[in-house]
Protein backbone atom coordinates (compact mmCIF):
# COMPACT_ATOMS: atom_id res chain seq x y z
CA UNK A 1 0.00 0.00 0.00
CA UNK A 2 1.13 3.37 -0.64
CA UNK A 3 2.62 5.68 2.01
CA UNK A 4 1.12 8.82 1.82
CA UNK A 5 1.68 9.94 5.20
CA UNK A 6 4.66 9.65 7.35
CA UNK A 7 4.46 11.05 11.26
CA UNK A 8 7.52 11.23 13.42
CA UNK A 9 8.31 11.63 16.88
CA UNK A 10 10.67 14.40 17.70
CA UNK A 11 13.24 13.48 20.90
CA UNK A 12 15.55 10.61 19.82
CA UNK A 13 13.56 10.53 15.99
CA UNK A 14 14.05 13.90 14.22
CA UNK A 15 15.76 15.43 17.18
CA UNK A 16 19.06 14.51 19.55
CA UNK A 17 18.37 15.56 22.96
CA UNK A 18 20.43 13.32 24.78
CA UNK A 19 22.63 15.40 26.46
CA UNK A 20 20.02 17.64 26.92
CA UNK A 21 17.99 15.50 28.30
CA UNK A 22 21.34 14.23 30.49
CA UNK A 23 22.30 17.91 31.94
CA UNK A 24 18.82 18.66 32.57
CA UNK A 25 18.38 15.58 35.23
CA UNK A 26 21.69 15.81 36.37
CA UNK A 27 20.50 19.72 37.66
CA UNK A 28 17.53 18.42 38.75
CA UNK A 29 19.77 15.45 40.86
CA UNK A 30 21.95 18.26 42.39
CA UNK A 31 18.88 20.02 43.38
CA UNK A 32 16.56 17.65 44.90
CA UNK A 33 18.90 13.98 45.58
CA UNK A 34 22.84 15.56 45.62
CA UNK A 35 23.53 12.38 46.89
CA UNK A 36 21.98 10.28 44.10
CA UNK A 37 24.19 9.24 41.21
CA UNK A 38 22.30 8.08 38.68
CA UNK A 39 23.43 5.86 35.35
CA UNK A 40 23.15 7.27 31.77
CA UNK A 41 20.90 3.91 31.31
CA UNK A 42 18.80 4.93 33.79
CA UNK A 43 18.13 8.78 32.86
CA UNK A 44 17.45 7.75 28.93
CA UNK A 45 14.74 5.44 30.27
CA UNK A 46 13.08 9.17 30.82
CA UNK A 47 13.04 9.77 27.25
CA UNK A 48 9.25 8.41 25.75
CA UNK A 49 6.90 8.35 28.90
CA UNK A 50 5.36 11.80 30.16
CA UNK A 51 8.11 13.68 32.04
CA UNK A 52 5.43 14.83 34.88
CA UNK A 53 5.21 10.75 35.46
CA UNK A 54 9.17 10.39 35.53
CA UNK A 55 9.61 13.69 37.68
CA UNK A 56 7.43 12.53 40.46
CA UNK A 57 8.36 8.32 39.93
CA UNK A 58 12.10 10.18 40.66
CA UNK A 59 11.58 12.69 43.31
CA UNK A 60 8.34 11.92 44.74
CA UNK A 61 9.43 14.16 47.62
CA UNK A 62 8.75 17.24 44.77
CA UNK A 63 5.45 19.19 44.25
CA UNK A 64 5.28 17.54 40.38
CA UNK A 65 4.13 21.52 39.35
CA UNK A 66 7.30 22.56 40.30
CA UNK A 67 9.38 19.71 39.52
CA UNK A 68 8.01 20.09 35.89
CA UNK A 69 8.37 23.59 35.79
CA UNK A 70 12.06 23.60 36.85
CA UNK A 71 12.62 20.96 33.96
CA UNK A 72 10.66 22.74 31.26
CA UNK A 73 12.93 26.18 32.48
CA UNK A 74 16.82 24.22 32.60
CA UNK A 75 15.64 22.29 29.43
CA UNK A 76 14.88 25.44 27.49
CA UNK A 77 17.75 27.13 28.63
CA UNK A 78 19.78 24.53 26.91
CA UNK A 79 18.07 24.13 23.47
CA UNK A 80 19.81 26.56 21.62
CA UNK A 81 23.05 24.97 21.88
CA UNK A 82 22.34 21.09 22.66
CA UNK A 83 19.80 20.13 20.39
CA UNK A 84 21.43 18.70 17.29
CA UNK A 85 19.86 16.28 14.48
CA UNK A 86 20.79 13.10 12.84
CA UNK A 87 23.19 12.01 9.74
CA UNK A 88 20.96 12.50 6.60
CA UNK A 89 17.64 13.35 8.65
CA UNK A 90 16.94 16.88 6.65
CA UNK A 91 18.24 15.50 3.58
CA UNK A 92 15.95 12.40 3.38
CA UNK A 93 13.08 13.70 4.76
CA UNK A 94 13.17 16.84 1.42
CA UNK A 95 13.66 13.91 -0.37
CA UNK A 96 10.51 12.04 0.40
CA UNK A 97 8.46 15.50 0.66
CA UNK A 98 9.46 16.16 -2.78
CA UNK A 99 8.10 12.52 -3.98
CA UNK A 100 4.77 13.83 -2.62
CA UNK A 101 4.83 12.04 1.09
CA UNK A 102 3.32 14.27 3.13
CA UNK A 103 5.21 14.98 6.39
CA UNK A 104 4.24 15.63 10.46
CA UNK A 105 5.71 15.59 13.81
CA UNK A 106 3.59 14.47 17.11
CA UNK A 107 5.58 14.39 20.23
CA UNK A 108 5.09 14.67 23.71
CA UNK A 109 6.93 17.65 24.08
CA UNK A 110 4.85 20.83 24.78
CA UNK A 111 3.77 22.50 21.59
CA UNK A 112 5.92 25.70 21.82
CA UNK A 113 8.89 24.02 22.37
CA UNK A 114 8.49 21.42 19.30
CA UNK A 115 7.51 24.43 17.44
CA UNK A 116 10.95 25.90 18.87
CA UNK A 117 12.93 22.71 17.73
CA UNK A 118 11.82 22.71 14.43
CA UNK A 119 13.58 25.69 14.29
CA UNK A 120 16.51 25.30 15.96
CA UNK A 121 17.08 22.38 13.19
CA UNK A 122 16.03 24.41 10.17
CA UNK A 123 12.90 22.07 9.43
CA UNK A 124 10.93 25.03 8.87
CA UNK A 125 8.56 24.11 5.61
CA UNK A 126 9.01 20.59 6.03
CA UNK A 127 6.29 19.57 7.94
CA UNK A 128 2.16 19.71 7.20
CA UNK A 129 1.35 19.51 11.00
CA UNK A 130 3.39 19.71 14.56
CA UNK A 131 1.25 18.52 17.29
CA UNK A 132 2.63 18.91 21.12
CA UNK A 133 1.47 17.45 23.75
CA UNK A 134 -0.89 19.21 25.90
CA UNK A 135 -4.10 19.11 23.73
CA UNK A 136 -4.16 15.92 23.51
CA UNK A 137 -3.24 12.77 25.71
CA UNK A 138 0.44 11.43 25.67
CA UNK A 139 1.67 8.76 23.65
CA UNK A 140 0.74 5.47 24.09
CA UNK A 141 -2.92 7.06 23.91
CA UNK A 142 -3.56 7.26 20.49
CA UNK A 143 -5.81 10.24 19.87
CA UNK A 144 -3.10 12.35 19.00
CA UNK A 145 -1.81 10.01 16.42
CA UNK A 146 -5.64 9.82 15.03
CA UNK A 147 -5.69 13.65 14.86
CA UNK A 148 -2.26 14.06 13.09
CA UNK A 149 -4.37 11.76 10.18
CA UNK A 150 -7.69 13.73 10.14
CA UNK A 151 -6.47 16.92 10.04
CA UNK A 152 -4.01 15.64 7.09
CA UNK A 153 -6.91 14.34 5.68
CA UNK A 154 -5.14 10.78 4.81
CA UNK A 155 -6.68 7.43 6.27
CA UNK A 156 -4.54 5.75 9.23
CA UNK A 157 -4.04 2.21 7.05
CA UNK A 158 -1.68 4.85 4.33
CA UNK A 159 0.62 6.18 7.11
CA UNK A 160 3.52 5.40 9.27
CA UNK A 161 4.21 6.55 12.48
CA UNK A 162 8.53 6.44 13.50
CA UNK A 163 9.76 7.03 16.55
CA UNK A 164 12.29 5.43 18.93
CA UNK A 165 10.49 4.10 22.24
CA UNK A 166 7.82 1.73 22.94
CA UNK A 167 5.27 4.49 23.50
CA UNK A 168 5.48 5.47 20.23
CA UNK A 169 5.57 1.28 18.84
CA UNK A 170 2.23 1.06 20.92
CA UNK A 171 0.69 4.74 20.28
CA UNK A 172 1.15 3.51 16.38
CA UNK A 173 -0.44 0.18 17.21
CA UNK A 174 -3.40 1.03 19.22
CA UNK A 175 -4.20 4.03 15.89
CA UNK A 176 -4.03 1.17 13.64
CA UNK A 177 -0.79 2.76 11.97
CA UNK A 178 2.23 1.00 11.23
CA UNK A 179 4.95 1.55 12.43
CA UNK A 180 8.72 2.10 12.37
CA UNK A 181 11.51 1.77 15.01
CA UNK A 182 14.35 4.55 15.29
CA UNK A 183 16.33 2.01 16.30
CA UNK A 184 19.78 3.94 16.47
CA UNK A 185 19.43 5.60 20.03
CA UNK A 186 20.61 4.36 24.03
CA UNK A 187 17.25 3.52 24.99
CA UNK A 188 16.84 0.03 26.72
CA UNK A 189 13.27 -1.29 24.73
CA UNK A 190 11.47 -4.42 25.91
CA UNK A 191 11.99 -8.11 25.30
CA UNK A 192 9.03 -8.56 22.45
CA UNK A 193 8.74 -5.33 21.02
CA UNK A 194 7.71 -5.84 17.78
CA UNK A 195 7.39 -2.73 15.36
CA UNK A 196 6.25 -3.38 11.55
CA UNK A 197 9.74 -1.92 10.69
CA UNK A 198 13.23 -1.31 11.97
CA UNK A 199 15.70 1.52 10.62
CA UNK A 200 18.98 2.11 11.89
CA UNK A 201 19.65 5.47 9.53
CA UNK A 202 17.85 7.85 7.58
CA UNK A 203 19.47 6.36 3.99
CA UNK A 204 17.55 3.39 5.12
CA UNK A 205 14.35 4.69 5.72
CA UNK A 206 14.54 6.10 2.31
CA UNK A 207 15.25 2.63 1.26
CA UNK A 208 12.70 1.28 3.29
CA UNK A 209 9.90 3.66 1.48
CA UNK A 210 11.49 3.29 -1.96
CA UNK A 211 10.94 -0.52 -1.77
Amino acid sequence: MRTRLLVLDMDGTIADTDLLLVLSWLELYRRHSPGKRPSLSRIMEFSGPPIRDSLLAEFPDVDPDVSTREFSEISGSLYEGWVGTYPGCIDALRALKERGILLAVLTNKRQDLAEKVVGILGMEGLFSLVLGGGSVPPKPDPTGLLEVFFRLGVPPAEGLYMGDTEFDVLAARNAGVRSILADWGPRRLPKGLSPDLRVSSYQELLEVLES
